[in-house]
């Protein structure tokens, strides 16, 4: 009888389990809140003057380089889980990053400041993002994922410019109970390469002085985020 009592007890554990994976499979939207550290790749680019403008006496600069360090991100996206494994969402993100030196090759900048009025990189994310979950009998789903969008992002100088983003995710998710679940993740991003300033045949007189081109905005992040159903 005691074997048997005992036997009732396993099983009913085992068939709460399995009930409540069941439960976590089930179709629904949710939100997804989180933050965590971010390192930005540094930049290397050209410099174009603008040809109908006076610079003061002396070599103009023709490119520049920032080494850049790391920062923060952090976000918000709603989502909806199919229960088959496969999961939609909708993200924004926003990533600040330091700019641990900058130089010069050539020369002065022409007509841009210096030093630089920003010391940090910033970059507002907006992406469509899938995942595919790896799901099994513990309370551990590992995961995989990418994303594409768009991303607007404003340099040293103050100006910003938007060029499309992409993005891919691997992590774990960790089911924390009431519905809720915490997700660590590593997250690499890129963007198209980024222009600031008009193109040779745009400048005009009284204009942008410069163009600053030739850089991706390159990131690998480490994300902790907090999923709930709704």
């Amino acid at each position: 009888m005691k074997r048997l009592l005992t036997n009732l007890a396993i099983l009913a554990t085992i068939s709460s389990g399995a009930a409540a994976q069941d439960s976590a499979r089930q179709d629904g939207a949710y939100f997804r809140v989180g933050a965590g550290l971010t390192a930005l790749s540094d930049w290397n680019q050209d410099i174009t003057a603008n040809p109908t403008a006076v610079f003061p006496a002396g070599p103009l600069a023709t490119s520049q380089s920032l080494t850049n360090g790391n920062g923060f991100t952090a976000g918000a996206a709603l989502g909806f889980d199919y229960a088959d494994g496969i999961r939609t969402e909708l993200e924004y993100r926003y990533d600040s990053s330091s700019i641990d030196s900058f130089s010069t090759q050539g020369g002065v900048r022409p007509g841009l400041p210096t030093p630089p009025v920003n010391d940090s990189l910033t970059a507002h994310l907006l992406m469509s993002n899938f995942y595919f979950d790896f799901y099994n009998d513990s309370p551990i789903t590992p995961f995989v994922g990418g994303g594409v969008g768009g991303a607007s992002v404003t340099n040293e100088n103050g100006d910003s410019d938007a060029a499309l983003a992409y993005q891919g995710r691997v992590g774990v998710s960790f089911a924390l109970g009431g519905g809720f679940s915490a997700d660590m993740e590593y997250i690499y991003l890129r963007t198209n390469k980024l222009v600031y300033g008009p193109a040779d045949d745009e400048f005009v007189a009284g204009g942008a002085p410069a163009r600053l081109d030739g850089e991706s905005y390159e990131t690998s992040s480490a994300m902790i985020s907090l999923r709930k159903p709704f």
